[in-house]
Formats: structure tokens, sequence, C-alpha cells
């Protein structure tokens, strides 16, 4: 599907699951390089920016989260800049982009502010504000990290062991597809001045701004999450030691035991003591008490238990 927005001189065409007809047009009308034509339907993983000679090409990604599946993916943000005209493409998963262009279509102060100027402050505009919208998306993170502290402090380690592991990987999915945009930023920001002579250097500014404070959020969740396993495994492994510590005493408890009834058991004429004593048998059942009791005394002596 392709929109085209127009005020005055500045025009913004946008297309969302670009085909074959759509590389027609664009070959046809702007006289696009064939290299990018070529990689223009197809997902690029790499971001770049490429300049030519009276247009940019930007590659760039955004991080979109999946409830379902509880990830985040990765959705391509194709751009060709020149002075005056904006060509943006995408795979239908920003509907962030899908509303500016029907607030521009349907609202003319919206689309003032947009295209005020050029193309150039147009497209500075839709990234700063599709990396402002990538900071609601982070409330899930920060969600997901304080019901993991809350189960943990209430005694619920075992279960949230795969549940770090869960909001690990969604993390680094995101740390993934945010980091290469500071650069992709960087170089649009230095590429503009060779397609225009206007200086955008306060707004290519907020726009790197705005990632800076998506990535700080970011490396915020990340020292959580990690602090959190940490406490996590240290809590799992004290009560894994108490209950090997147990088992421990226990058996060391039981053995002198098992020894004196074995022992007592033994089918030897004239051998062990009290075997033809009506009594012998509590006898030795005071024995292995007495045993026991001093065993335990001996433990909680030596704070071992």
């Amino acid at each position: 599907m392709k929109q085209e927005i127009q005020n005055g001189k500045i025009k913004w065409i946008s297309i969302t699951n670009p085909n074959k007809q759509n590389v027609e047009f664009l070959k046809k009308d702007f006289n696009i390089c064939p290299s990018i034509l070529k990689e223009y339907i197809p997902l690029i993983k790499r971001p770049k920016v490429e300049e030519y000679k009276d247009y940019l090409f930007v590659v760039i990604h955004f991080p979109v989260f999946d409830r379902k599946s509880r990830k985040t993916i990765s959705t391509e943000l194709d751009i060709i800049l020149f002075e005056n005209t904006l060509i943006t493409s995408h795979n239908g998963l920003l509907p962030e982009l899908k509303k500016i262009v029907e607030k521009c279509t349907s609202n003319k102060l919206v689309k003032n502010y947009y295209m005020e100027d050029n193309a150039i402050e147009l497209t500075l505009k839709i990234i700063d504000k599709l990396i402002d919208t990538r900071m609601p998306m982070l409330d899930h993170l920060d969600d997901n990290i304080n019901n993991i502290e809350e189960e943990i402090f209430n005694g619920n380690e075992r279960k949230m062991v795969a549940e770090i592991a869960i909001v690990k990987h969604d993390m680094i999915s995101f740390r993934r597809i945010v980091k290469p945009q500071r650069m992709v930023l960087e170089s649009l920001s230095r590429n503009i001045c060779k397609i225009s002579n206007k200086n955008h250097s306060r707004l290519s500014a907020e726009v790197i701004g705005s990632n800076i404070k998506i990535w700080n959020t970011l490396e915020n969740h990340k020292e959580m999450i990690e602090a959190l396993e940490q406490t996590n495994e240290s809590l799992l492994s004290y009560k894994l030691n108490n209950t090997m510590k147990i088992l421990t005493a226990f058996s060391v408890i039981v053995l002198p035991l098992s020894l004196m009834a074995n022992a007592f058991g033994m089918n030897v004429t004239n051998g062990m003591p009290l075997q033809e004593s009506p009594i012998g048998f509590w006898v030795v059942i005071a024995l292995m008490t007495i045993t026991t009791f001093i065993s335990f005394l001996f433990f909680k002596y030596k704070k071992w238990i």
C-alpha cells in the first residue's frame, strides 16, 4: 500500500509491505540506484546509511514486543531521503508510523508540524517519535523485573529461574536492536549536510538524545535483572546447602545406629550380650536412643545443624 502526503514543496510517500510495483515506481519516478532496488523488498539485517548524489538511503531497525511469544522482534524501516521528498517503507509492524501518516492526512496542524520546512526535518521528527514510542515498550520489562523481585523474596526462587531467563532473552533482543541505532543516527546527522545546506544539528541532537535515553533505561534494567539473578542463585544455593547439611547430619547420626543394630543382630552362639535376656531388645533401643541424642548434641555444639 502506498500513501502520498503533500504540503507545499514537501512530499512524503509512505509504503507499507513493498512489492515489485513499488520498486518499478521508485526506478521510474526517482531514478533510484539499482543496488538499492535489489535489496529494497527483502529484509536488510544490517542497519546503514548510504550516500548517493542527491539523496540518502537509510536502513534502521526498531524493536517490537510480541506479547503472545513474550519476545522482542526487529522491524525494519527503509528511508530514501531527498531534500524535499521522503520515501519510507516498512512491513506493517510499525503502527506508530501508520498513526503519524493518518494524522498528517486528516489534521492540518499535525501535517504542518511534521512537514514544516523540508523532508529532512520530517524524517528526523518521525524517527524521534518512533524512538520515543519504544519507551512505553520498556514498561513490560520493568513490570516483569518487579514481579521477579517480589516472587524471589516470597520464597519462589525455583520458579523464577525460567522467568529470569525469559526476561534476559527479551532484554538481549531489545539491546541488540537498539544499540546500532546510535551509529545510524550519528551517520545520518553527518550526511544530512550533503543533501541540504540548512542546519539540522539541534533536531539531530534531540533524536540521538532520545536513543541515549532508551539505551540508559535498558542499562538500568540489565543491571537490575543481573542483580536479581545473582540474588536468586544465592538463595537457591543457600537452601540447597541447608538441605545437604541436614541430609548429611541425618546420615552420620544413623550410621552408628545401623552398625549397632547389625552387631546385636549377628547370629552367633554366645555372641553379643543380652541375646537371651527378655529385656535385651529394649536395652538395645535405649542404647540407640542415647547414641542418637549424644550425636545430636555434638552436631548442635559444633553448629553443624
